[in-house]
């Protein structure tokens, strides 16, 4: 199965990083937000080569914003409003996200390391070249996905109700129960996985099981 392309970045030296750069929602370039706790809005917003270090937000908001070679470090937000964003080669580590809405989004040449999450919606979000290591989340919402992997990962739910999957490695996702069987079409799992969804798979296809 094709693996995930991740494109390598460095980021420059940057500046400092003010509350008031985020006013006008503009274009924001090689500024550093670092260890700020407060409201974090930036809705249309377009970063690049920028970093997000140490931050403390009620809410994080970035709808329709773009971030382009981006790096995000253990950020904590109890509530994510990412409808519409658009990740374009970002890093995203030891982070805390509560309820995090990424619903409609766009994630190409992404990796996501050792970050928690509450509940993560992708519903019609597009993900490309994805990665996702040593993550937890409470239930993931999954969209459309494309070499998308997950290494040493676990969820309680697994929602698919909306996933179109192409060469997407889920032996690596632990997880608890699956909403939507017929979504997992186009993805790869473990025989262990297997066995756990063998009553689901056997209903889907109008199996009955004696004991």
């Amino acid at each position: 199965m094709p693996a995930p392309k991740i494109r390598h970045f460095v980021l420059p030296e940057l500046a400092a990083g003010l509350p008031g750069d985020l006013l006008d929602a503009g274009y924001i370039d090689a500024l550093e937000f670092s260890s700020l706790s407060q409201e974090f809005e930036a809705d249309g917003a377009r970063f690049e080569d920028c970093a997000f270090t140490s931050l403390n937000a009620l809410t994080l908001s970035l709808r329709a914003a773009r971030l382009i070679q981006c790096e995000l470090n253990q950020v904590n937000a109890p509530v994510f409003q990412g409808t519409g964003v658009h990740l374009n080669d970002v890093r995203i580590s030891h982070s805390r996200f509560g309820s995090a809405d990424a619903a409609d989004s766009t994630w190409d040449s992404v990796i996501v390391q050792n970050c928690k999450f509450g509940w993560l919606n992708l519903r019609g979000a597009k993900l490309r070249d994805v990665e996702f290591r040593n993550c937890q989340f409470d239930e993931l919402d999954l969209g459309e996905a494309t070499r998308v992997r997950f290494t040493d990962c676990r969820t309680a739910v697994l929602a698919a109700h909306q996933a179109k999957l192409n060469s997407v490695e889920l032996q690596g996702l632990d997880f608890a129960s699956v909403d939507g069987i017929p979504g997992l079409r186009g993805a790869s799992i473990n025989s262990l996985q297997l066995s756990g969804l063998a009553e689901q798979l056997a209903v889907h296809v109008g199996l009955k099981i004696t004991y």
